[in-house]
């Protein structure tokens, strides 16, 4: 079984239990995470909510993840995008919007990607309330740049944290991270 592999293994099994609601996923190769999160919640949902702190870059994520034009290259908060076979809105978490969408038992939401909002005092209390307020029937954080998340306080907020490690399937990722003292 290769890495990718274990990872939608992993995401299934989360999606699966139904006593875990909120999935960390850690690792450093962000296509990779971004791809088996998308596919897996692609196979059990058709309607979900993708919030982000990068509403001028969520295309490009997504887009590069799939290296497919999936998405247009503006999106608006007000819109629901064809992702695959599920229908999503794509809004910010950052940003104060009057009206988040809080999800139901039919979505999922993904809070993609996740970072900066983890170190900072004020930020941090905020999301982690909006993470117990999201009615989701599933949440999956997925981290970026996790070398330089100085606080996992996260973790205490989460039913399950998995590492998406590319040691096989993309060695050359792990070697840039080493060589450059990143990890």
């Amino acid at each position: 079984m290769n890495d990718e592999q274990r990872a939608a293994e992993a995401v299934h099994n989360f999606l699966n239990d139904n006593s875990k609601k909120i999935l960390l996923v850690r690792g450093y190769d962000n296509d990779a995470k971004l791809r088996v999160v998308l596919s897996c919640l692609n196979q059990v949902f058709k309607l979900g909510i993708i919030r982000t702190s990068s509403m001028a870059n969520i295309t490009e994520f997504i887009n590069q993840a799939f290296n497919k034009n999936l998405l247009p290259s503006s999106i608006k908060s007000t819109t629901t995008y064809k992702l695959g076979q599920m229908t999503v809105n794509i809004n910010s978490y950052s940003t104060t919007t009057r009206q988040n969408p809080k999800g139901n038992e039919d979505t999922f939401t993904v809070f993609f990607p996740v970072q900066t909002v983890l170190d900072y005092g004020k930020r941090y209390k905020k999301f982690i309330t909006e993470l117990s307020e999201s009615n989701s029937r599933k949440i999956i954080l997925i981290t970026t740049n996790e070398w330089g998340i100085k606080e996992w306080d996260i973790e205490k907020h989460v039913d399950e944290v998995f590492f998406y490690s590319v040691e096989e399937d993309n060695p050359q990722i792990m070697r840039n991270l080493r060589n450059n003292g990143a990890i």
